[in-house]
C-alpha cells in the first residue's frame, strides 16, 4: 500500500502534459460556479475534481487498482476470484482510511439528473462523480502517523507497579506497530541521542521547526517537550526504551536503556548461553585429546595465530586475519605460487538467524531460560544497523551484553571463538585467486590492535621489535603481501573495485585537509579521523576479499543471498562482514552457511529479497534523516560554532590579509566533500556552503571567492570564482 500512496503522489508531483496545462485553476472556480443554476453544488463540485486530478496525475484510487499492488500475478476482474481481491483490497483501503493515514474515503457526489419531462417524471439519466479513496498530501499523512503513534503510549499500561526497581519487573503489553510506527521510532531514537542537534544546539523555535513533521506531532500530542528528553520519554512510554528507576524525580540518564525489557532479558539470558557454550568449547579445543574432539563441527584452528585490527574505541571485535600452511589441509600445493592460504576469520553469530522451520539436524538452536533468539532477531531487524555518529553515545544493533557474548574473545589465553572462515589461496606472481572456500571453525583468542600499533609493526625491521612479536609480524607480513597482491589485481580487473578505491582516495584527500584544523585521537574515521595507513589498508583488503569471493561461491552455488541496497558487487560493496553492526551481514552469513557448509535450509530467493527490503528500509530511515537535516542546516553556516572551524577560519582570514587570496581576488583553492555543496579550503580545513550550485561529486577540484568571513562568529561565505 506505500508503494501504490507513493505512486499517486509521485504522479501528483508531475507537470502536466501538454494538452492539460490549461486545466481548471482554483482561481476560476468561483467565476465559473457563479454563472450556474446552483453555485455552491458547482464550486464543491470543481474544488473536488480538482482535489482528485485527472488522468495520469490523479489522486483517486479505486479496489481494482489497489488489487494490483496486493496481488502479483495476473487475474481476470470477471470471474469470481476477481471480485474476492476487490473486496479483499476495498477491505485493506478502508483500514488504512481510518488509521493508516495515507488515503482518506470520497463518496460520490451527485452532479446532474435528467428526467422524462420538464416537469418531472420518471429519471432518464443520473450523472455522478465517482468516488474512492484519496492519497492525501504527505503533510497531511504525517501528522496523522505522528498523532497516531501518540496514540501508542496511552495503551502502554504496565502490570508492575511504577515504585518497581527493577526492568524485568515491568511488563508493556504488546503492540502492533505498522511500518510508519517503526518509522518514527526509528527517528525518535535518533533524536534521543541527539541526532537532529548535532549542529546547532539544543532548543530554539528554529530547532523545532527542523524536526519531522510526524515526530513533532507525536512528541506535541504526548506534550512533551521537542527534545532528546522529550524523544527518551516518549519511547519510554510506549515500550521501545525502558528504565530501571520508576521513581522520575530520581531518575538518571544512566538508567535509561535504549531497548525495550523483553530484548535485555533475553540478551542477559543469551549471554549466558554463549559463556556456557565457550567454556565446553574451550575443555574439547585445548585438551589432550582435542584432535578428535567434537566442536560441534567446526575445524579446529585454535592452535593457528590471529589478529584482530581494530580502532582503539572499538568494544566488539567481529573481525581477524590468520595464515595456514597450505600443505597442512591437504590439498594441491603449487610451490611456485605460494606455500600460504590467508584466513579471514568474522565472528559467527548465524544461529540468531535461524528459525526453528529452516534449521535442520545439524543447527544448534539455542536454549537457556529466557532466552527468546526471535526476540533479539527481530530487535536487530527493527534497528538495522549500529550508529556511531550520534552525539550522545551510540545505538547498537542488539543490546551491549549480547553483543559482547557474540564477539571475539581477544587477549585471552586458552579461550576459543566460533568463526566463519573463508580461505584462499592467493598466487603470489600476479594476485590470482586460485581456490577459496568457506567453512564453520573454531579459532583461538586473537591478539587485538589498534591500527597505529599494527602500522608500527609492520614497518619495523625484525631487530626493533620484542621476540614475543615476532610471530605476529610475520602473520601480517605474509598477509599483507599476498593481500596487496590481490587488491591490486582486483582494482585493475574490476570496474567497481577501481571505483570504490577512488572514492577512498577522496575521502582520504579531504580528510588530510579537514585534519589540518581538527585534532582528533581516533582512528575509526569518525570525527574527522578517516585515514589509510598499512593496517587499515590491510584490514580493508581482507575484508573486501572476504566479501568478493563469498560472492562468487555463492553466483558459483547458483544460489540467492540477501544484500542491502547499494552493497552489491557493482558497487563493491561488503558482504557478510560486519555481523554484529548490520543486521544484513548477519542473514548473509546464515545463508553462506547454509548453502556452503550445509548448515541449515537456505532461504528462498523470495526471503532473500524481502530480507534485502527490510534492510534497506532501515537504511534509508538513517538516510531520510541525514539528507534533512543536511538540506536544514544549509540555512545557517554548516557547523561553524564549534572551534575547530574558528581556528580554520583565523588561519584563512590571515592568509587574505597577508596574500590578498590569488591575483588579489579573495580567490582560494577549495575541495568538495561530497555531501550536497559542501566545500572544504585547501591547507586550512575550513568548510562552507557553496553558493549558487547544487550538489558537487565529492573531490572535485574547485576556485573560489570568499565574499564574507567572520573568524568570531564562524561565517565564510563563499561562491565560485
Amino acid at each position: 500500500m506505500q508503494n501504490l500512496y507513493n505512486n499517486r503522489i509521485a504522479n501528483r508531483s508531475r507537470p502536466p502534459s501538454h494538452h492539460n496545462r490549461n486545466t481548471l485553476t482554483k482561481k476560476q472556480i468561483p467565476k465559473i460556479a457563479s454563472k450556474s443554476s446552483n453555485p455552491p453544488l458547482v464550486e464543491e463540485l470543481l474544488r473536488n475534481l480538482i482535489k482528485v486530478g485527472e488522468d495520469r496525475i490523479s489522486r483517486m484510487v479505486d479496489a481494482s487498482l489497489a488489487s494490483d499492488y496486493l496481488y502479483k500475478e495476473f487475474c481476470s476482474n470477471t470471474g469470481s476470484e476477481g471480485i474476492i481481491r476487490r473486496m479483499v483490497a476495498a477491505k485493506v483501503l478502508t483500514d488504512d482510511a481510518m488509521s493508516g493515514g495515507r488515503f482518506k474515503r470520497r463518496p460520490c457526489q451527485f452532479v446532474s439528473a435528467r428526467y422524462t419531462s420538464e416537469n418531472g417524471g420518471q429519471i432518464q439519466q443520473v450523472t455522478l462523480l465517482n468516488g474512492g479513496w484519496v492519497a492525501v498530501d504527505p503533510s497531511v499523512k504525517a501528522g496523522t502517523e505522528g498523532r497516531k503513534f501518540a496514540s501508542l503510549a496511552e495503551d502502554s499500561v504496565p502490570s508492575a507497579t511504577k515504585d518497581s526497581e527493577n526492568i524485568s519487573n515491568v511488563r508493556i503489553q504488546p503492540r502492533v506497530f505498522t511500518a510508519a510506527d517503526e518509522r518514527v521510532a526509528h527517528r525518535l531514537e535518533c533524536l534521543a541521542m541527539g541526532d537532529v542537534w548535532k549542529e546547532e544546539g539544543y532548543g530554539g523555535e528554529n530547532e523545532e521547526q527542523r524536526l519531522e513533521l510526524d515526530v513533532r506531532e507525536a512528541l506535541l500530542r504526548m506534550n512533551l517537550p521537542l527534545n532528546p528528553e522529550g524523544a527518551t520519554e516518549a519511547l519510554i512510554r510506549i515500550g521501545r526504551w525502558s528504565e530501571s528507576e520508576r521513581d522520575r524525580s530520581q531518575r538518571k540518564k544512566s538508567t535509561v536503556e535504549p531497548w525495550p525489557p523483553e530484548v535485555l532479558e533475553a540478551a542477559r539470558a543469551l549471554a549466558r548461553y554463549e559463556n556456557g557454550r565457550r567454556e565446553m568449547l574451550a575443555k574439547k579445543c585445548f585438551s589432550a585429546k582435542s584432535k578428535n574432539a567434537d566442536l560441534e563441527g567446526r575445524v579446529n584452528l585454535s592452535l593457528l595465530p590471529c589478529v584482530c585490527i581494530d580502532a582503539k574505541r572499538a568494544s566488539f571485535r567481529d573481525d581477524s586475519i590468520g595464515i595456514r600452511l597450505r600443505s597442512s589441509t591437504g590439498r594441491n600445493v603449487n610451490k611456485a605460487a605460494s606455500k600460504w592460504e590467508i584466513l579471514i576469520h568474522i565472528a559467527d553469530v548465524s544461529d540468531l538467524y535461524f528459525h526453528e522451520e529452516k534449521a535442520n539436524s545439524n543447527v544448534i538452536i539455542p536454549n537457556e531460560d529466557g532466552l527468546n533468539i526471535q526476540v533479539l532477531r527481530q530487535a536487530a531487524e527493527r534497528r538495522g544497523q549500529s550508529r556511531y555518529d550520534l552525539p550522545l553515545g551510540p545505538l547498537h544493533l542488539l543490546p551491549p551484553v549480547a553483543l559482547e557474548a557474540l564477539s571475539l574473545s581477544t587477549n585471552q589465553n586458552k579461550v576459543p571463538n566460533r568463526c566463519v572462515t573463508l580461505w584462499a589461496y592467493i598466487d603470489e606472481r600476479n594476485g590470482k585467486i586460485l581456490e577459496a572456500g568457506l567453512e564453520r571453525s573454531v579459532i583461538s583468542s586473537p591478539l587485538a590492535m589498534s591500527f597505529a600499533d599494527a602500522t608500527t609493526l609492520l614497518t619495523s625491521g625484525v631487530d626493533e621489535i620484542p621476540s614475543a612479536m615476532t610471530n605476529t609480524k610475520s602473520v601480517l607480513a605474509v598477509a599483507e603481501r599476498n593481500l596487496s597482491l590481490w587488491s591490486t589485481r582486483h582494482r585493475q580487473t574490476n570496474k567497481a573495485a577501481e571505483q570504490r578505491e577512488n572514492r577512498l582516495a577522496t575521502r582520504e584527500k579531504i580528510a588530510f585537509e579537514l585534519s589540518t584544523s581538527v585534532e582528533t585521537e581516533r582512528d575509526d574515521g569518525a570525527g574527522g579521523s578517516f585515514q589509510r595507513s598499512r593496517a587499515h589498508r590491510l584490514v580493508d583488503s581482507s575484508l573486501d576479499l572476504y566479501a568478493f569471493a563469498l560472492g562468487a561461491l555463492m553466483k558459483r552455488a547458483n544460489e540467492p543471498i540477501p544484500r542491502a541496497a547499494g552493497s552489491g558487487a557493482d558497487r563493491g560493496g561488503r558482504l557478510g562482514t560486519a555481523p554484529l553492526r548490520r543486521y544484513i551481514d548477519g542473514l548473509a552469513q546464515r545463508q553462506a552457511l547454509s548453502v556452503l557448509c550445509d548448515y541449515g535450509i537456505p532461504l528462498s530467493p523470495n526471503e532473500c529479497r524481502e530480507a534485502a527490503s527490510a534492510a534497506t528500509q532501515a537504511s534509508n530511515e538513517i538516510t531520510n534523516l541525514r539528507s534533512t537535516k543536511a538540506i536544514n542546516g544549509s540555512r545557517k553556516p554548516l557547523s561553524q560554532r564549534n572551534k575547530h572551524q574558528i581556528s580554520a577560519l583565523h588561519k584563512l582570514n590571515r592568509h587574505l590579509i597577508s596574500t590578498g587570496g590569488i591575483n588579489n581576488q579573495r580567490q582560494v583553492n577549495a575541495i568538495s566533500t561530497g555531501r550536497n555543496n559542501e566545500i572544504v579550503i585547501e591547507g586550512v580545513g575550513a568548510t562552507a556552503r557553496l553558493k549558487g550550485v547544487g550538489n558537487l561529486v565529492g573531490g572535485e577540484k574547485l576556485l573560489v571567492q570568499v565574499l564574507d568571513i567572520d573568524p568570531e562568529k564562524g561565517w565564510l561565505d563563499v561562491r565560485l570564482a
